[in-house]
């Protein structure tokens, strides 16, 4: 009688820890693609590769929320990154995103590693949603904009009539040397078809001053139309290093799919200049899965060293080949779930 008890109690609280479960999504992204690339270099030859993440980095992830009561809500996001080419995970394995706070009526305070505020403007003003090689990465991953924050304190505003803000503090933790630590906020307007954006950070450094980072970004859909723009700067203190540059970019339905272009012009203060273009396209096969191709050119000039960055890979010439003019054609297929 005892040992039937037991069962009908286990067998009852199994719903319960289903449910408890319940809020725990496991999801991620597959993306690879077979790409022919050339650096442009003299002496150099075109290659034939397997490239993990070129229109979205390929990612496992596990993202929870627990509904505290009183509009009050417990949260976390674990987010590692894969190479589908190789296996391989990021060295840091939830180096992508891994964190962990509160929201309500307040808005958000989230804790640990997380996107920057200047990276949530630079991603919603980039035609090719930071995928596809020729995107604004390339400000980031080469030229030192900051993307992504380890020891963080992170809040966000809630919208109020389509406006909201959002606030960082990185801690440097370090005991001797340059501090480090980052302060930054980003303004955003959405409203219908059009958002606004701008972001700024301070690099704070115990000697050296202080390193400035900033973005601008704009947005607009007109019928099947979508059309972008931003620009950014690196401003690294002690340095006449000045980075900036700027995107232009639109899209446009075609059938099924989507037409992507975007120009690109990249520049440093002692005369570096690059001149980029994309074209992509996707194509639905269903709801979590597309195929798609997209070529990517960009000219240097005598001095200039710009690459091209896809959401996972990079081609950019070796320090010895300043002048060089990399070219990616880029052909794969993405799933999502």
């Amino acid at each position: 009688m005892k040992s039937k008890l037991l069962a009908l109690g286990v067998a009852a609280a199994c719903p319960l820890v289903a449910l408890a479960q319940s809020t725990v999504t496991l999801y991620g992204i597959a993306d690879i693609a077979v790409a022919v690339e050339d650096t442009g270099a003299t002496g150099s030859s075109k290659r034939v590769v397997l490239n993990s993440g070129n229109q979205s980095s390929s990612r496992l992830g596990f993202r929870g929320i627990e509904d505290l009561g009183g509009g009050l809500k417990a949260l976390f996001n674990l987010e590692a990154g894969v190479g589908l080419d190789t296996g391989a995970t990021d060295a840091v394995f939830f180096g992508r995103r891994s964190v962990v706070g509160l929201e309500g009526p307040f808005g958000s305070l989230l804790l640990g590693r997380e996107y920057s505020p200047i990276a949530g403007v630079a991603a919603a003003t980039d035609i090719l949603g930071q995928g596809f090689f020729g995107s604004n990465l390339s400000a980031f991953a080469a030229n030192g904009l900051t993307r992504r924050v380890s020891n963080s304190v992170n809040y966000r505003t809630p919208s109020l009539g389509g406006l909201k803000a959002s606030m960082m503090y990185g801690l440097g933790e370090q005991v001797t040397g340059p501090s480090l630590d980052l302060a930054g906020v980003a303004l955003e307007y959405a409203n219908g078809p059009l958002y606004l954006g701008a972001g700024y950070h301070v690099i704070e450094r115990v000697a050296a001053g202080d390193d400035k980072e900033y973005v601008l970004g704009a947005g607009y859909k007109v019928g099947a139309f979508d059309i972008k723009a931003n620009y950014l700067a690196a401003d690294p203190a002690g340095s006449n290093n000045k980075f900036t540059q700027a995107n232009l970019g639109a899209s446009v339905a075609a059938g099924r799919g989507r037409v992507y272009a975007n120009i690109q012009q990249s520049k440093l203060d002692t005369g570096a200049k690059g001149n980029g273009f994309v074209v992509a396209y996707s194509y639905p096969l269903s709801k979590r899965t597309n195929l798609y191709a997209s070529y990517a050119a960009l000219r240097n000039n005598s001095t200039g060293r710009f690459g091209l960055n896809s959401s996972s890979t990079s081609i950019t010439p070796a320090a010895t080949a300043a002048g060089s003019d990399p070219s990616v054609l880029a052909v794969g297929l993405r799933h999502s779930f």
